[in-house]
């Protein structure tokens, strides 16, 4: 799953990158995740898209924001450019920072949700993802 058409880092790519930046292996992650290492494998490789409870599980254990995950640019404390690639996709993707749709005041507005989020209960989560994917399906 990419987060948009225009060369941005797939989500895998950057669970990833933080996953290694932490020094964990996938197995390791699975073990903290409570599922197995062929289910971080897929989210890895975007065969699998992580669900919410996912999704904020990896960001306590990667000790990123959902801003960070989720923003369109790899930038964060622990890592680092290992190639070419990479480099240049860095730099496509900084200009996503000023893009209406990663404005700063999105990225707080998330920022704030993600907080209410993670202390809701596994019914509650459960009905905020059936209203996001109803808002997903009637775009």
């Amino acid at each position: 799953m990419h987060l948009s058409k225009n060369n941005t880092l797939p989500i895998g790519y950057k669970i990833k990158a933080f996953r290694e930046a932490n020094h964990l292996t996938q197995e390791h992650l699975a073990e903290l995740m409570k599922c197995s290492f062929k289910t971080i494998g897929n989210i890895e490789n975007d065969r699998v898209v992580p669900d919410l409870r996912q999704i904020i599980n990896l960001c306590d254990i990667l000790n990123v924001s959902m801003d960070e995950l989720f923003s369109g640019v790899l930038a964060h404390k622990n890592i680092s450019p290992q190639d070419e690639q990479q480099k240049k996709l860095l730099a496509e993707e900084e200009a996503i920072k000023t893009d209406a749709a990663f404005s700063k005041n999105t990225r707080k507005k998330i920022e704030t949700i993600y907080m209410k989020i993670r202390n809701m209960s596994e019914k509650e989560i459960a009905l905020i993802e059936d209203v996001v994917e109803a808002v997903i399906k009637n775009r």
